[in-house]
């Protein structure tokens, strides 16, 4: 299965909008959260996979999803799914936390498609 996240580049030449969606801890919801996944970029500064999120109510918000060092993959746990295979143009369900005034994924969970 070949991974769909793009290059910053590649997704601003596809029409996508990177700079509407918003990272901030004040505003990225908190808890468990369902929202549709629209793209995914490549992080610039560390090793990730930066999700571009957005909610019925027009909210945009982005995610960053680490590289697990211990799995050698973008699997948030073992019994997760690896976030560089996840569909876009799907529901998802998200646990986030917040940890240090930093925003923290903490399950990714597909809820439809």
């Amino acid at each position: 299965m070949k991974n769909n996240v793009m290059a910053w580049e590649t997704a601003i030449t596809k029409g996508y909008q990177p700079k509407e969606y918003r990272f901030e801890a004040a505003y990225v919801p908190v808890g468990l959260v369902i929202a549709r996944l629209d793209f995914k970029i490549w992080a610039k500064k560390v090793m990730g996979i930066n999700g571009y999120f957005s909610q019925n109510d027009g909210k945009k918000f982005l995610l960053t999803v680490l590289l697990n060092p211990r799995l050698k993959n973008y699997q948030i746990n073992k019994d997760q799914i690896d976030f560089s295979f996840c569909q876009i143009d799907c529901i998802y369900e998200l646990r986030i936390g917040l940890r240090k005034e930093k925003i923290t994924v903490e399950a990714i969970r597909y809820a439809e498609g």
